[in-house]
Formats: C-alpha cells, sequence, structure tokens
C-alpha cells in the first residue's frame, strides 16, 4: 500500500518557504520594535508579531524537522536563508535591548496622582522576555537541525555566526531580566 502524500518527506522548496514566511515575520516584529514608544495600541500591535515570529519559527522548524537532508546542491542556499535569519534575529534582538528602557520609563498617573509602570507596558516586557527565551531555545534548536541537515564540511560555516547569535540572545534575556 502506498503511503498518503501528506507523510512525504519534506522538500527544501518547504524550509525555504518557511524560511522566507520567518524572515519576513522577524522583519515585520523588527520595524514594529523601532517604532515602539510605550503605549496600548503599539504594546498590543508588537506583541502580536512577536507571536507572529513564534508561530513562523514552530512552523519552519517542523518542515526542517521533516526534511531528510539538504542536497549538496542547495546547501548553499540554505544557508544563504539561515544567516539572513540568523541577521534579521540579531537586528531585532540590539533593537529589542534598545527598547528596555522605554518599557520601563513608561509611567502613568494613577487614580492617587502616583506614577506607576505602565502595566501595558511591563506586559509587553513580560511577553517579550518569555519569547526571547523561547527564541533563545528555538536558536539552539535549529543550530542542532541543521546540523543534521547538511554536509559535516560546512558546519564551520554557521559555528561563528550561530555562537554570536547565542551570545545575542544571552545579553537580551540578562536585559530584559
Amino acid at each position: 500500500m502506498l503511503a498518503p502524500a501528506a507523510l512525504a518527506a519534506t522538500s527544501t522548496d518547504t524550509v525555504f518557504s518557511e524560511f522566507e514566511n520567518l524572515h519576513k515575520r522577524i522583519l515585520s516584529a523588527h520595524e514594529c520594535l523601532k517604532s515602539f514608544n510605550g503605549g496600548v495600541t503599539q504594546t498590543l500591535s508588537c506583541g502580536y508579531e512577536l507571536y507572529n515570529v513564534l508561530m513562523a519559527s514552530n512552523s519552519a522548524r517542523k518542515d526542517l524537522a521533516d526534511l531528510d537532508s539538504v542536497p549538496a546542491d542547495q546547501v548553499q542556499n540554505y544557508l544563504n536563508y539561515y544567516h539572513g535569519i540568523r541577521s534579521a534575529v540579531a537586528d531585532a534582538l540590539g533593537t529589542a535591548s534598545s527598547k528596555v528602557e522605554i518599557i520601563d520609563a513608561t509611567m502613568i498617573t494613577n487614580a492617587y496622582g502616583i506614577q506607576v509602570n505602565n502595566l501595558d507596558s511591563q506586559g509587553l516586557k513580560m511577553f517579550s522576555q518569555v519569547l526571547i527565551r523561547n527564541f533563545a531555545s528555538e536558536r539552539a534548536t535549529f543550530e542542532t537541525l541543521t546540523k543534521s541537515k547538511i554536509p559535516v564540511a560546512n558546519h564551520s560555516e554557521i559555528a561563528g555566526p550561530v555562537d554570536s547569535l547565542k551570545d545575542e540572545f544571552e545579553k537580551t534575556i540578562t536585559i530584559f531580566s
């Protein structure tokens, strides 16, 4: 009996499509973070964008896990997508780190005339901290999956940049803590 088409192995085209979507979502979230200056609307917008990055990351990871391996003639394309995403993530982390002071400084005056932290912005900070930790874990998973899908000879092409991104995640997590 033949296996249903749904059970067929994932193709590199599918993985590349998921990588393109993930990259687009990261860039969109980064734009939201760059314009963030506090407030309920921006908090909700950025939270939504970060959630979309999480969903795109989960989908891309699943399809990558289902891929048998990257064919030799597609390894360079794979690495280009991988490094494009890595670079976009590094840029977004840098922007997120620069916005922590805005989040912390966003104050409102309560009914008693006392300035207190804006709970909406604090909610974004907590949500962002959870997502950053999740994305740090995803980064490690993508690294492991990538190493299992590309030839060992190409592992050195991801080592330095991936370690640098790991450091960026750790720095950002510390800033958001």
